[in-house]
């Protein structure tokens, strides 16, 4: 398990080092393999606006930026097919050092001089199994509103420790931010703080929208639903994206990163469905037969087992329980 320290300290406050945090929850039972340092030799690395784009004139490929950083307007060249002006992005500076210690200096690209390199998030240390698929492949491109010129790995929480925890089968309690937290709070006399949940804006009868949800096993103790209205998907705010990367997940869209946000706060799985693809208004919560298929969310036909429980909507298959 992955414990970002920025996320743990919204639920517990400490002030002393990581190394401290880790050889006392150790102590206890839940066993730090490692301190994961994000922003380890990375230095020199800030917030840019690409104010100007312009052809390269000795090649196709590439392009001349003029990159505003906070306090000067650079000139870079890059290959990047993905910029366009106004996109706010990360700028490795003259003297910078990347990740895998990749140096950055100024020079010339096919004879046009370059003062810094706009940045991937593979370039900034962070494994291509968590970056969102719209980054994989270019300039990473920050927000609107995002600060011009501050550090881009303030921005990215990269300045926070993560511990590597390895979390034994009888403690699934710490299996989660919030678990940990309370870990974290008995083994240093600490107190935790516990955000209240409010559901605000009720408009509507659930039966409205719903007919009912059915469990038809004993190997589910409960499952509960509340509908959205008025949803537009859309990329999550870059606080929550950090936040899921930091802890292992890859940001997908607002909804999706949503419910494994609270998955990995809670330890409790969350799934989000779309109202209008059900066949038929409810949730049937039940066991799956031998050789029952379905088709998993990577494209792959999985084949069930009785053991296996099945979320779906009393015709088809939506989901597989845990």
């Amino acid at each position: 398990m992955l414990l970002p320290i920025k996320w743990l300290k919204d639920y517990v406050d400490f002030d002393f080092d990581v190394k401290k945090l880790a050889d006392g929850l150790s102590n206890s039972g839940s066993h730090v393999e490692s301190i994961i340092i994000p922003d380890d030799g990375l230095n020199k690395i800030v917030v840019g606006k690409i104010e100007k784009i312009e052809k390269h004139p000795d090649a196709d490929k590439l392009v001349i930026c003029s990159v505003n950083v906070g306090d000067e307007i650079l000139q870079i060249v890059t290959g990047a097919s993905n910029v366009f002006e106004g996109a706010i992005v990360p700028v490795a500076l003259h003297g910078s050092t990347l990740a895998g210690d990749v140096k950055i200096k100024k020079g010339k690209l096919r004879g046009v001089e370059s003062n810094g390199m706009l940045c991937s998030l593979e370039e900034l240390g962070f494994e291509n199994s968590v970056i969102p698929k719209e980054a994989k492949n270019g300039i990473f491109i920050f927000p609107e509103g995002t600060e011009i010129g501050k550090s881009a790995i303030e921005v990215l929480f990269m300045d926070n420790e993560i511990l590597e925890l390895e979390i034994t089968p009888n403690r699934p309690d710490c299996l989660s931010i919030m678990g940990m937290a309370v870990e974290t709070a008995a083994s240093f006399d600490l107190k935790t703080k516990h955000n209240d949940i409010k559901i605000e804006n009720e408009v509507s009868n659930f039966s409205e929208f719903f007919d009912d949800i059915i469990v038809e096993t004993e190997n589910c103790n409960r499952y509960y639903s509340k509908i959205l209205k008025n949803i537009k998907i859309g990329p999550s705010p870059l606080w929550l994206q950090a936040y899921l990367m930091q802890a292992g997940v890859r940001p997908v869209s607002n909804i999706v990163d949503l419910t494994n946000f609270v998955m990995l706060e809670y330890g409790e799985p969350l799934h989000a469905f779309d109202l209008d693809t059900l066949k038929n208004k409810k949730i049937v919560v039940r066991m799956a037969k031998d050789g029952e298929e379905m088709v998993t969310l990577d494209g792959e036909t999985r084949k069930l087992e009785k053991d296996d429980i099945l979320i779906t909507d009393g015709s088809e298959i939506v989901g597989l329980a845990g």
